[in-house]
């Protein structure tokens, strides 16, 4: 899988969603060496970061990586002038937080899929998800209190990450009244070559899948089989 890790405490930086999509996105390169200082050498055209990141302008990204570089996050190099006389790609040191006392891991693909607001929810949720149980299960409220997003905001932005089959959603029942469901809860979807593959939660008896609805109608039927049997039955 391609995966990269971030430090915990990105949500910690004070980042708005496009400071935080183009920094993630730069600390998803790879580098060509580091500066004396430990950061992270990597050269990268602002119109490829504005096709990644889901920013309409190479200006928007100019001015977003002047924010990061007010920040401490990101600083220009010197840039390099080609045979031609142009100017070349950019260069950039980014410092990149240590992943030494908790990081969570993020897929390289849903760079070019996702607008920033959407990927402020979809990191939060990869930051807090459990590989242990394969699970999360933030409210809404949890979510919007922790990112600085309407309520409204983050129903609709999880809707859209389940549309694009990047997680899914389940909702399991009340145990004071059976007919309601209450909890909600969320897996990662994780692509690998030939398949996407969903870390779904561990399943321990049939009444407990008889709990849980989910919601996952843009990736469902490419969900590998083992996966889809264990929640759904064989087909």
């Amino acid at each position: 899988m391609s995966l990269f890790r971030l430090s915990n405490h990105i949500f910690n930086l004070g980042l708005d969603s496009q400071e935080l999509i183009v920094y993630a996105y730069l600390c998803s390169l790879p580098s060509s060496g580091f500066t004396l200082q430990g950061a992270a050498v990597i050269s990268v055209k602002q119109r490829t970061i504005a096709a990644n990141c889901g920013i309409r302008s190479p200006v928007t990204v100019a001015k977003t990586i002047d924010r990061l570089r007010e920040k401490g996050l990101v600083d220009y190099l010197e840039r390099q002038y080609k045979t031609n006389g142009h100017r070349g790609t950019y260069w950039y040191a980014v410092t990149k937080h240590p992943t030494d006392n908790g990081f969570f891991t993020v897929d390289r693909h849903v760079f070019g899929m996702l607008v920033p607001r959407q990927m402020l929810v979809y990191l939060f949720l990869c930051k807090s998800f459990s590989t242990v149980l394969y699970d999360c299960w933030n409210s809404y409220n949890d979510i919007a209190a922790q990112i600085g997003m309407k309520r409204e905001s983050v129903i609709q932005t999880i809707r859209e990450l389940v549309e694009l089959g990047l997680i899914v959603r389940m909702q399991r029942r009340s145990k004071e009244n059976r007919r309601v469901y209450v909890d909600n809860h969320y897996s990662i979807v994780r692509f690998e070559v030939g398949h996407i593959r969903a870390q779904m939660p561990k399943m321990r008896s049939a009444p407990e899948q008889a709990d849980i609805i989910m919601y996952h109608p843009a990736a469902l039927c490419r969900i590998c089989p083992e996966v889809r049997s264990a929640v759904w039955g064989s087909p």
